[in-house]
């Protein structure tokens, strides 16, 4: 999306996968940023591997605990592999709370937008139906049962409807 915003004339059609056009108002950037001190906390203060198992219970990851044990093993080794001081600095520098706005960037897109959400993931369908909202001329796939995670929960369902987009 930041892409979009800096040169849209380089692009004729973009997918978005469950992702966020960031907050505009201030009361909830700020909320955000202090929800990202208590991460950006542990992630420097305890082990990544504790840091790792609180990550995962969040509600938002929920649904992919019906996946596969092969799968989410592959996705905690790979979480496994970061370095707690490079996420900790992601999250300062680069966590919702410090990321621009980019939903004029989308509304005034002249490609073809396309916009996929899973429908058990509700704070990313309202944000994929505001958008809809304001830009009517988006597609918008929402895959059933599906949660946050599209690529690792429904691998398959989201090539099919990148490669029909195309």
């Amino acid at each position: 999306m930041a892409l979009l915003q800096a040169a849209p004339e380089r692009f004729r059609a973009a997918t978005i996968i469950a992702a966020h056009p960031g907050l505009t108002d201030a009361t909830q950037r700020e909320q955000r940023r202090r929800a990202d001190q208590y991460w950006i906390k542990q992630l420097r203060t305890e082990n990544l591997a504790t840091f790792v198992n609180q990550w995962e219970r969040q509600p938002l990851f929920a649904t992919q605990f019906r996946l596969p044990p092969t799968v989410l093993a592959r996705q905690r080794a790979g979480r496994l592999q970061h370095q707690a001081e490079g996420l900790a600095c992601c999250l300062e520098r680069l966590g919702l709370a410090e990321m621009p706005s980019t939903w004029q960037a989308l509304t005034q897109f002249s490609g073809q937008l396309q916009w996929i959400v899973g429908d058990a993931d509700q704070k990313f369908l309202e944000l994929a139906q505001q958008v809809m909202q304001q830009r009517p001329t988006t597609t918008l796939r929402i895959f059933n049962g599906v949660g946050h995670n599209p690529l690792l929960e429904a691998p398959e369902m989201l090539a099919n409807a990148i490669h029909t987009f195309i």
